[in-house]
């Protein structure tokens, strides 16, 4: 494992020694591990959700093109929208 040497504020510093304290970790670079583990993580579902916005983005632009796509310019347009998205009638 390589080695880092860093530094912490004095709240975060304050922090790791908490949940060493507490016993939920067993070193202060254990908690720094987890908190990176998460980040990570955390950053991954980031990008995972980006993504998925742009493949919707693309498919709205295609179906765009195609002209497969309802225009909602009033509020009349919008409840008969919702009512046959809806299996509703008026």
């Amino acid at each position: 494992m390589a080695g880092r040497n860093f530094s912490l504020t004095p709240h975060l510093s304050s922090f790791a020694d908490r949940l060493v304290g507490s016993g939920r970790h067993q070193t202060a670079s254990k908690v720094v591990r987890e908190a990176l583990r998460r980040y990570e993580a955390s950053l991954s579902q980031d990008e995972a959700r980006v993504t998925a916005i742009r493949t919707v983005i693309q498919e709205g632009r295609a179906d765009i093109v195609r002209g497969d796509f309802t225009l909602v310019e009033t509020a009349d347009d919008n409840a008969r929208l919702y009512a046959e998205l809806t299996g509703r009638s008026r």
